[in-house]
Formats: structure tokens, sequence, C-alpha cells
């Protein structure tokens, strides 16, 4: 079960009229755990990997034996009881012709998502754009092309970004486990597209989103947990000396240094501008592309990544025709779910907000409907494995549920979460855990005991 969506971006260069497709592989580091938010260079998640203690070998709680219908239920109803606070389940069989409900447990009661939120984010991603999209960062040539061969540009070279989450170096997306979209290969596809030197200067368009940095939870601004956003980020919006001040001019001194590094001399500095519709539906001089959405949406789930959750965000409720704007992204998320058959109150895309709010049964009827989707298969995979990797890394170490259920968890203060899949032969139980107003460690320790039972049932 364990295994994601190959992580390969791919590099389009245009040379006058026509179009050169070349395919080159960008080297990914695989998804894992973000770094902890004190690093001043380190992506930031409150929903962190935490370690519950593993089930000792041949103790009740390393059980593999089946349980009926009745004794899960039991089970259940014994593990959610010891969390307190209120908490709240659901859990359905997707492969039950009669019954699917297996265990409801005040299952219609809205609460606070926290990093659940991103299981609607992430849905309505893929749902708008599809796995295999990929966002463009584009490059274009804004004056003449002149010289021997026309290889200067007489005026400024503008790269436009696309909301890509991704976009940076493999030297920071490595040390950090994420995928990467490299701003050196645009450099690249720069000269391979025949350029030499710029007479001007590197200008940035951010246009694709607002220039709010945050969302509501923050003050619209960067945050202790949400670095700052941009329709054109590099790094996760991280400078030389933490959060970024202005992402979009950090990426245009990026972009300018790979330039130089490449062999393609940039006379002037820095700075802003905004192409018009016009001028974005010209051929660009040369594009990079970002990892699939189906890496991405792994990017953000299993570690549970606030900066990624918020520029999906972003981009979902964003365009040629619209600025992408959290307001935007959320209204659309809310439209997803209702088309989805189900609910959920969106402030941001992340959770960080205690405005997000959903029940158990409005979460357990978007799971269900995701694993029927087209796009179920990169959902499923985007959830972290329990006692494998992401934020269950260290959980569920020795239960049935290591390596067979996948879950999203959702961390705030005095709430906690826990939703995903667990494998019944062929067929999967959705399965929805949200609990408010609780001790967090009580309630993981209660949540990795529901998931281990969740495992064991057998019709």
């Amino acid at each position: 079960m364990v295994g994601g969506p190959a992580c390969q971006g791919r590099i389009r260069v245009a040379i006058g009229r026509g179009a050169l497709a070349l395919l080159g592989s960008l080297a990914l580091a695989g998804v894992g755990a973000s770094a902890s938010s004190a690093s001043p260079r380190a992506p930031a998640t409150q929903d962190r990997p935490a370690e519950t203690r593993a089930a000792a070998a041949g103790s009740p709680a390393a059980s593999t034996s089946s349980l009926s219908r009745s004794g899960l239920k039991r089970e259940l109803r014994r593990a959610i009881g010891s969390a307190g606070g209120g908490s709240g389940a659901w859990v359905f069989d997707t492969g039950a012709g009669r019954k699917p409900v297996l265990f409801a447990r005040n299952a219609t009661k809205r609460r606070i998502l926290a990093s659940n939120q991103k299981l609607f984010t992430t849905a309505a991603a893929l749902d708008r754009f599809g796995s295999a999209h990929r966002f463009e960062t584009a490059a274009y040539a804004r004056g003449k092309r002149i010289g021997k061969r026309d290889q200067i540009i007489a005026g400024n070279l503008v790269v436009r970004g696309d909301g890509d989450p991704a976009l940076g170096t493999q030297t920071f997306a490595g040390r950090h486990g994420l995928p990467v979209t490299r701003i050196g290969a645009l450099a690249q596809a720069v000269k391979r597209a025949g350029i030499r030197a710029i007479k001007g200067k590197v200008r940035a368009d951010d246009g694709i989103f607002d220039r709010r940095r945050g969302i509501p939870a923050t003050g619209y601004g960067a945050g202790p947990y949400l670095s700052p956003l941009s329709g054109l980020s590099y790094n996760s919006g991280y400078g030389s000396r933490g959060y970024a001040s202005a992402p979009e001019l950090e990426a245009a001194k990026a972009f300018r240094k790979a330039l130089r590094k490449k062999g393609v001399r940039v006379r002037s500095g820095v700075g802003r501008t905004s192409l018009s519709r016009r001028g974005l539906r010209r051929q660009p001089l040369a594009t990079v592309t970002s990892p699939m959405l189906a890496t991405l949406a792994a990017a953000t789930n299993k570690p549970s990544n606030n900066f990624f959750a918020e520029m999906l965000l972003k981009r979902v409720g964003g365009g040629l025709n619209n600025k992408g704007t959290t307001k935007r992204g959320a209204r659309r998320v809310q439209r997803f779910a209702r088309q989805a058959g189900t609910k959920v109150k969106a402030a941001d895309g992340s959770g960080l907000g205690r405005g997000n709010k959903a029940s158990p049964k409005q979460v357990g009827k978007l799971l269900r409907r995701m694993n029927a989707s087209s796009e179920g298969l990169a959902f499923r995979q985007s959830l972290a494995v329990a006692g494998h990797d992401g934020t269950l890394a260290g959980r569920m170490r020795g239960t049935a549920a290591q390596g067979d259920c996948r879950g999203k968890t959702g961390t705030l203060s005095g709430v906690s979460a826990l939703s995903g899949y667990c494998t019944v032969g062929n067929d999967r139980i959705a399965f929805s855990i949200l609990m408010n107003g609780v001790d967090v460690n009580r309630a993981r320790s209660a949540q990795d005991r529901m998931a281990a039972a969740i495992a064991r049932y057998r019709r």
C-alpha cells in the first residue's frame, strides 16, 4: 500500500514561432515530514509528526484477530469514550451492499477540523485540475531580440508565476523533504531558447494571486505556522534570513542568479511588473512545469504542510480572469463539497483557523466520494501511512493499522482529528474521528485504538 505518484517535472522551451518540447527530469526528494518551524528555513506546520507508544508483541493492542461488526462497535465505543471531550466519529464500509455505516457517534455535529481541512482543499484541487496537472512558471521577453542570431533581449525578461508552491532550489527541497520545480531549469530553458544576454531587468509578475501573504487566522500576514504566500513563490516563501518580505522579488533574484550561472548575462537588477492579458496570450520564451498535482497533494497532506495547502487553495480560486485569493478559494472548496454531496465551512486551506468546521459524517462523505472518483488513487496516496510516513510515521506501530491505514491528522489547541481509510479485502473503510475540547495526547491514543480496530474488521 505504500507508494506514491511519480515525482518528475518537465521543461518546455519555445523558440520563435515553433515550440520545442524537451523532457527533463527534476530530481525530487521524497515527500516526508516538514522540519520544525523553529528553524528559520524550515516549512512550518502546527500539525507535526507525533509519536505514540508502539504496541508490544503479544499485547491486546497488537492483536490482528478479526472483528465482527458487533465486535468493532464495542471496540470503537470503548476507545472514543476514553478520549472524553466533544468527540465524534463516523465509519463507513465502501464495499458493503447493505448497512454500510459501521459506527456513528455524535456524527452530525460540526467540529473544528484543524488540518483535516486539507482533505477538502486537496480534493477540490484534484477535482478542478486533475492529478496529472502541472503548474507552469513562464519567462516572457519584453523587448526585441537583437544581435547575432537574435541572442540578446533589448528589454526586460519577465518571470510569471502560476501559484506553484514547489518553485525553488534542489538544495532547499532536499533539506525539507519537498518536491521541487527547479528555478535553474527555467534559466537553462532560456539559454536553450538562444538567449545569451538581457539588456534590461529580470521582472517578477505574481499577478495570478493577490499580495496578501497570509490568511484570516494570521491577520493576512505570514505567521508562526505559515510562511508568506505569493503567486510567484520561491523556496516556500523563505529568503536567506527567514521569511521573505517580498517573495516574488526573491524569485526574480534567484532567477537572475541562475541565468548568470548558465552563462546568460543580465545587465540590470530586478523589479516587478504585470503582464497584460494580451501579453500572456503570447508564446512564452520558456517554461518550467511543476511536479504533478498528485505529488503536490501528497506534499500537502502527508507532512501537513500549511504553505502548500494555502497556495493550492488560492490557485483553486484563481486563474487568468480572477486573482487567486483565500476567500475565492474557500468559496470554491465549499461549492465543490456541495457538489460532492457533503458540506464544509471553509475559512482557509490549511485548517489553521478555528473557523474551518464539518461533522465527522460530512468528512466521511467526502472520503467516500473521493474513493469512488477518478482522482481517488491520487487522493488516497496523498495521505500518510500509519507507522510509516508523514504525521503518522510514529503512530499505530505494531498494530493491525500499521501499513494498512492511511489518514490525515489534525491538531490545534484542544483539537485532534484523524480521518482516512483502512482496507478490508479489496474494499476500504472510510472513517472520520473529530475530537474537540480534548487532551491531544489522550485523543491520539484513542484514535490509534480506533484505527487498529477498523483494520481488524471483517464482514
